[in-house]
């Protein structure tokens, strides 16, 4: 059987409706054109709201105690190793049944990179240089870092630190611009050979991942953006964990901004958005122009969302939010209609239908835990038995320790944090999430039951936590020095 093309693009920290056709008030045109010819995943969730545990478990379909990437590599105070060889991915898959391989942009899973792992094309100079945290011979610390921020944000035109600035850098300069040209260079490259073996390409674009600074063009878009402020933005943390309310990184500071500054750096994420769809926009005009549309298979999704102000936060966090544990997700298949589908599905299940375009076979109950999602492209409905429920797992913030554990269903969210207080909440009555009901006797039936779901599916996924919870150090501590943080 011939093998459809795949393109597979991979953004970072893009909301989940953060588009036209989720009803945002900014242009994303060729992501909305993908949409209206694809079907669009409304209920797509990580597995942790962090890059590099996010995308462990996207390349192999498999939680993190399965394969030991539970933290941000070679971040802050972060000790953890690259994603080990022996850990198949869909990029060894590919490159073994005869896919010419491609992988271009963020990789963020140490130096066993692509290229090891048989892709064909690969930058072999991404993130070369960067080692896991000694305690010994690091020089990380927080106030170094922000320092860093700072001299960054001295080079800008205007701005305002990691939040938002306008640079000197032309558009063609920006971060997306270069992935996406090698994209378009590989699709072309391919185009004029042979075509003996079908393509596998991935376009991983680091933005829109702060600091949202952005050539003129897109800096004065920024400026004539209407902006909704979120509901959650005045959250005072009552009856919630203490430390969702702390910086553990210089960007997490967001006590400087007043409401007019936050509208500033929503637009600018708004136009960093912008930005990136314009440039996305230029592969999946290739494959029109290529002749290569009508047989590949394009994949979009996110490795989480952002805070863009929720609950006054920037960025992430150690935290389940839905603004950034839920992710954007749409799959175009050749001769599959247009759909919307509300399944809750998984980044592992992005992973395991990567995994069977390229002719894979196992998947959930076998080597990996994820779910085949191409029964549901083209449908707008799921089998009576999908498991509708998303569950997360969270251990590490660069360094310092955060054990959280988490499940939602279509109504109820349950948080549990074994060193601080758990959360539930009823997102029919408060999708923004601002009262925390775990504590409340009235809900204790409720959260008894969310709890043993948890407990249950951990047990299944061979998550060792809640034999270990007792012996877990406070909330924020950095392992390699057993201090607290930042």
């Amino acid at each position: 059987m011939v093998q459809d093309n795949i393109l597979f693009i991979l953004v970072d920290q893009w909301p989940a409706e953060a588009f036209g056709h989720r009803g945002a008030d900014f242009a994303t045109p060729n992501l909305d054109r993908l949409a209206a010819q694809g079907t669009v995943f409304t209920n797509a969730f990580t597995s942790c709201p962090l890059c590099t545990p996010a995308r462990g478990a996207l390349l192999t379909a498999r939680w993190p105690p399965r394969t030991g990437v539970f933290d941000n590599y070679a971040t802050g105070y972060s000790r953890q190793d690259s994603l080990a060889l022996d850990h198949a991915t869909w990029i060894d898959h590919a490159a073994g049944r005869g896919f010419h391989v491609g992988y271009f942009g963020k990789w963020h899973l140490g130096p066993v990179n692509p290229e090891a792992r048989g892709a064909h094309r690969f930058d072999p100079s991404v993130e070369t240089g960067r080692t896991p945290y000694d305690p010994e011979t690091s020089t990380y610390t927080y106030r170094r870092c922000k320092a860093e921020y700072e001299r960054a944000a001295a080079l800008l035109v205007r701005g305002c630190g990691p939040f938002w600035g306008e640079t000197r850098q032309a558009e063609e300069e920006a971060a997306p611009a270069g992935v996406m040209r090698n994209g378009v260079r590989f699709l072309e490259e391919w185009a004029a050979g042979e075509r003996a073996n079908p393509f596998f390409l991935t376009v991983s674009s680091n933005p829109p991942h702060f600091p949202h600074h952005l050539p003129r063009e897109y800096a004065e878009i920024a400026d004539h953006l209407s902006v909704r402020l979120p509901e959650s933005l005045e959250d005072t943390f009552a009856g919630k964990p203490w430390f969702h309310n702390r910086p553990w990184w210089p960007c997490m500071d967001t006590s400087g901004l007043d409401r007019d500054e936050w509208r500033t750096v929503i637009a600018y994420t708004h136009a960093h958005i912008m930005m990136v769809d314009k440039m996305i926009g230029r592969v999946l005009d290739a494959l029109e122009r290529l002749g290569l549309a009508h047989d590949t298979t394009v994949v979009f999704a996110a490795d989480h969302g952002d805070m863009a102000g929720a609950h006054n936060r920037f960025d992430k966090g150690p935290y389940f939010y839905d603004e950034v544990w839920r992710i954007p997700l749409i799959i175009r298949r050749p001769g599959a209609k247009s759909a919307v589908q509300d399944a809750f599905v998984s980044i592992l299940d992005v992973g395991e239908t990567l995994f069977k375009l390229t002719g894979a076979v196992g998947g959930a109950g076998a080597e990996r835990d994820g779910h085949d999602l191409l029964p549901l492209v083209g449908m707008s409905e799921y089998p009576p038995d999908w498991p509708q429920a998303a569950y997360g797992v969270y251990d590490l913030y660069n360094g310092m320790s955060f054990a959280v554990r988490a499940v939602r269903d279509e109504r109820w969210k349950y948080v549990w944090n074994p060193q601080a207080v758990d959360e539930l909440y009823d997102l029919e009555a408060d999708p923004h999430e601002m009262t925390n009901l775990a504590n409340r006797a009235e809900f204790a039936r409720i959260v008894g039951d969310m709890r043993d779901r948890l407990m249950h599916w951990l047990q299944d996924v061979g998550d060792p936590l809640p034999e270990h919870a007792r012996d877990l150090p406070p909330a924020g501590t950095i392992l390699a020095t057993g201090k607290p943080g930042p």
